[in-house]
């Protein structure tokens, strides 16, 4: 299996402080009930900006409660921003993280590989004792395969054939 990866080019660092005025910590559950985005506010930003303006103070909308409305659209924009930032460096640490674990695990089975054939090969199976730890953390993964086949092995025989029913 080839594992196709490109360099990692998106942001490198992040900072809350352009938005550390907008920051909570909800305590959990807090957010229980709370409205979210409906679909269509983009239409309600667009006719509140024209309509405001000039039929706001005849529907008894103020200037101060839209100058609200206006600044906690913008907060959210800005939030939204630093999201995708910060889930887009999210998901490259992770995917970096498991592709280096996925490597380091390969260097690994190389290493014992190398030993068992070298302690074969020379009939020195004392090489291996320095390595006891390694090669069997790099059984383990096998073992449980094994034990997992012999488990669909001993349910599929035990299991009643159609020709039974």
């Amino acid at each position: 299996m080839t594992t196709t990866y490109a360099p990692y080019t998106g942001p490198m660092d992040a900072t809350l402080t352009d938005v550390q005025d907008d920051l909570v910590d909800l305590a959990a559950g807090a957010s229980k009930g709370f409205r979210g985005v409906q679909p269509g506010i983009e239409g309600v930003c667009d006719e509140l900006a024209g309509s405001v303006a000039v039929f706001g103070e005849a529907a008894g909308i103020s200037p101060k409660l839209y100058e609200r409305f206006v600044g906690e659209t913008k907060s959210i924009d800005a939030l939204v921003k630093k999201e995708a930032i910060l889930e887009k460096m999210l998901e490259a640490t992770r995917e970096s993280r498991r592709l280096k674990t996925h490597q380091r695990e390969n260097t690994i089975a190389q290493m014992v590989d190398i030993t068992k054939s070298t302690a074969q090969r020379t009939g020195d199976k004392a090489l291996l004792a320095p390595f006891e730890k390694t090669i069997r953390y790099n059984a383990q993964t096998a073992l449980r395969a094994a034990k997992t086949r012999r488990k669909n092995k001993a349910a599929k025989s035990e299991a009643p054939s159609s020709s039974e029913a």
